[in-house]
């Protein structure tokens, strides 16, 4: 296998969370499999997909789907969904009635 650019797995914390997903074509994902078994890959498989799909999982992404592109009908990538935002909020109940604020992250 021929030594190229080292590719990091994207991880949500990278990714704008105006966006919720971002998209990973089939080459950075072949690479990252390739980079990861020492193979040399050229074509998406099964195999690649569901070793993705796991390390997406494990890098935290709250899923994925894969895409095919619209001419070929060949795999273009996979979309990567971020996780939901956790939002805290303080809870106060007043008599009959139950008050939920969320907190400011900044405060």
């Amino acid at each position: 296998m021929a030594k190229g650019r080292n590719f990091t797995f994207p991880t949500p914390d990278k990714a704008k969370l105006k966006d919720h997903s971002v998209f990973c074509t089939s080459d950075r994902i072949i690479a990252l499999y390739n980079q990861a078994h020492g193979t040399d890959r050229k074509r998406m498989t099964d195999t690649i997909k569901s070793w993705f799909a796991h390390e997406a999982q494990s890098n935290g992404w709250a899923g994925g789907h894969f895409l095919p592109e619209i001419q070929t009908g060949h795999n273009a990538g996979c979309v990567l969904f971020t996780p939901p935002n956790e939002v805290n909020v303080n809870v106060k109940v007043t008599k009959h009635t139950l008050i939920l604020k969320a907190e400011d992250p900044d405060a």
